[in-house]
């Protein structure tokens, strides 16, 4: 097989200041073990630091890696879109320049795309997050929001799209700072197009540094999914009418105060545990604060403005 030989697969990875944890990424894609041709694009949204000569370091090694200039619009989004624009496969996918993919990782989205126009990998957290191990429940390759929980959703660091598909929706949407993934995955099944799980497509997730960074993370996702549970409003209505309403015998409801109180107590119950594990580990607090942070984010985002996408003639069931 000529390394010249035209791409099947196109591995797209928007880059900004990622100097010190890029090089993992590209070790990982040079070891990939696969039959056939593929390109890597390190598309550098505007970096200042030595992300373009890691690249560099690596392209003996790597004849279709490529070094893109993806500086003339800001966001990660942009740098996926530029990146996808300037790719030479029919097969686009995508990951993150601070993550590390699995050894098996583009056999198994190039497989799953054969079947499949869209297709998600799992996402990993222990082994590149030592005594942060939690995953926020994102351990599956999909997983459900309730901004649109008709359907599912994926991540924009392990995924694998046709690029016909791709270029029908326009890709990722430029203007959404967070939560673009997610508004990325159902636009795509929305057009009619099954997102499948890919299991054996695993990347190992790195997460930000320091508890600080996590806050300003969630309040971002926070801020996010208020512009989305907006802009999928119409959507999600449309779908709950195609639920049949359904007759069942009268259930004897507790007393609003009740819940609370019984939610009150669970919590308190709790405390106890929690707070041991902080002693032990001081870093475990995080998940607790970037919860706060997800719901402040989320009560102070402003949609005013936010265009809401009109319904589809067919709903698309999950």
């Amino acid at each position: 097989m000529s390394l010249r030989a035209r791409p099947v697969v196109s591995i797209v990875i928007p880059a900004y200041n990622a100097a010190a944890f890029l090089g993992e990424q590209l070790e990982a894609l040079a070891d990939q073990d696969v039959d056939f041709p593929f390109e890597v694009l390190v598309c550098d949204n505007g970096s200042n630091d030595d992300t373009a000569s890691i690249v560099r370091a690596f392209v003996n090694r790597m004849p279709n890696l490529r070094l893109v200039d993806a500086s003339s619009r800001r966001g990660a989004s942009a740098a996926r879109n530029i990146g996808a624009g300037a790719a030479t496969a029919s097969l686009l996918l995508f990951c993150d320049a601070d993550d590390v993919v699995g050894a098996g990782w583009t056999r198994a989205l190039h497989d799953a795309l054969a079947d499949a126009p869209f297709v998600a990998g799992i996402v990993e957290h222990k082994l590149l997050n030592p005594g942060r191990e939690w995953d926020y429940g994102w351990d599956r390759p999909t997983f459900h929001d309730p901004a649109l929980p008709q359907l599912p959703a994926c991540g924009s660091n392990n995924m694998g799209v046709r690029a016909d598909v791709f270029a029908a929706v326009d890709g990722f949407d430029e203007s959404l700072f967070a939560g673009e993934d997610l508004d990325f995955s159902w636009r795509v099944q929305l057009a009619g197009n099954r997102l499948v799980d890919a299991p054996s497509a695993v990347v190992h997730y790195r997460k930000r540094a320091g508890i600080l960074a996590a806050i300003r993370q969630a309040r971002a996702k926070g801020a996010g999914t208020r512009v989305l549970t907006h802009r999928y409003a119409l959507v999600r209505a449309a779908y709950a009418r195609q639920v049949a309403p359904q007759v069942a015998a009268p259930v004897a409801v507790p007393a609003k105060g009740a819940h609370r109180l019984a939610g009150a107590l669970d919590r308190l119950g709790r405390l106890p545990r929690k707070a041991l594990e902080v002693l032990r580990n001081p870093v475990s607090i995080t998940p607790y604060l970037a919860a706060l942070a997800f719901r402040w984010g989320y009560r102070r985002e402003n949609v005013d403005g936010v265009a809401q996408l009109p319904v589809p003639r067919r709903l698309p069931t999950a």
